[in-house]
C-alpha cells in the first residue's frame, strides 16, 4: 500500500536548546501512522560527563579510530563513532558538503572503480544509524526490501533493478518494457523509506556517526526536496536503490522527469523504456540545495 507524508510542520521548543518538531502523518487514511521527529542542537555534555569520556573510554576509543584500518579490530558504534569526531572536530558544526568531503575523502571512496551496489545489510546500517541518531520512532516497515526499492503501487516494487553502470559506477536499468508516460519513481509526499533532515546540524551528526565510505555515499545521495506543496524545503535521502538513479550526461537523454517541478518526487517515463536499459533522469529538476 503505498504511503503518503500528508503533513510537514515545525516548532520551535521553547527550552533553549534550539529543538525543532517534525510531525508527519503517513499512512493513506485510516489508522495513519503518526511520526514525530525532534530535531536540533544537542545540549553541550556537562564537565563531568565529559572527564568521564576522556578517562574512561575516550583514550581507547581514539586509538580504535585512528587505526581502523588494521584488520582484526571492531570499529566504534554509530554513538561513539560521532563522539570521536566531534571530540577532534569542535567544529563540525560549521563543516560544509566540502568539508565533509576532504575529512572523509570521498574522492577515493567515490571514484568508479571502488563503487559497489549496495547489500542489504548495508541500507539496514543506514536505517539503524538514523533510528539511533535522528529519528528513533520511525519505523522502516515497507515490504518491499530497499534492495528492491520501495512498495510503488499495488503491484508492489518500481520497475527497476540495481546493478553496475559502465563508466558511471551504480545505476538503475528497467526491469521490463516501460511505456511512455508511466509513473516510474516516486510517491507523492514521499515514500516510508526516506530519511528525511530538517535541520542541517542533524545531516551533520548523522554523517559523523556513519563509516566515512557510507558517509561519502550518502552526501552523493541526499537533496533537497519540499514534500508537502507550499512546505519548507528539507533534506532528504531515500534509503534504497532508487538512490542510485544516474544522472543524463554527455550524449545521454533523460528518459524520466517530472512532469511539473512542483511534483519532483514523481517521476514518468518521458519516452517508451526498453527492459535493461538505464532509467536516467536531470538532476537539474530538484530545488536549489539548502545545504
Amino acid at each position: 500500500m503505498a504511503s503518503r507524508l500528508t503533513s510537514l510542520l515545525r516548532s520551535r521548543r521553547g527550552r533553549g536548546d534550539d529543538t525543532f518538531t517534525l510531525p508527519v502523518t503517513m499512512g493513506d487514511g485510516d489508522g495513519d501512522e503518526k511520526r514525530s521527529i525532534k530535531l536540533g542542537r544537542r545540549r553541550k555534555p556537562s564537565l563531568s560527563s565529559l572527564v568521564k569520556y576522556i578517562l574512561g573510554v575516550g583514550g581507547a576509543a581514539l586509538m580504535i579510530f585512528h587505526h581502523g584500518k588494521n584488520k582484526g579490530i571492531i570499529p566504534p558504534p554509530p554513538r561513539l563513532r560521532a563522539m570521536m569526531r566531534t571530540y577532534l572536530h569542535q567544529d563540525w558544526h560549521k563543516w560544509s558538503r566540502r568539508d565533509f568531503r576532504a575529512q572523509f575523502q570521498c574522492s577515493h571512496h567515490l571514484s568508479v572503480g571502488k563503487k559497489s551496489v549496495p547489500t542489504l545489510e548495508y541500507w539496514q546500517t543506514l536505517r539503524d544509524v538514523y533510528n539511533s541518531e535522528v529519528d528513533s520512532s520511525f519505523r522502516f516497515d515497507d515490504p518491499v526490501p530497499p534492495t528492491q526499492g520501495y512498495t510503488l503501487n499495488e503491484n508492489g516494487a518500481p520497475p527497476y533493478y540495481a546493478k553496475l553502470s559502465p563508466g558511471k559506477g551504480r545505476g538503475l536499468f528497467a526491469s521490463r518494457n516501460i511505456q511512455e508516460g508511466e509513473l516510474v519513481d516516486g510517491i507523492e509526499g514521499g515514500t516510508k523509506s526516506d530519511m528525511i533532515f530538517t535541520t542541517i546540524d542533524a545531516m551533520r551528526r548523522y554523517l559523523l556517526a556513519l563509516p566515512a565510505p557510507m558517509a561519502c555515499d550518502v552526501l552523493e545521495w541526499t537533496y533537497t526536496q519540499k514534500i508537502v506543496k507550499g512546505g519548507p524545503p528539507v533534506l532528504l535521502f531515500a534509503s534504497d536503490i532508487s538512490s542510485l538513479m544516474n544522472d543524463a550526461w554527455d550524449d545521454d537523454d533523460p528518459n524520466v522527469m517530472p512532469k511539473d517541478k512542483t511534483s519532483s518526487t514523481l517521476l514518468y517515463a518521458t519516452r517508451d523504456i526498453k527492459k535493461d536499459e538505464e532509467i536516467l533522469m536531470s538532476y537539474g529538476v530538484f530545488p536549489g540545495g539548502i545545504w
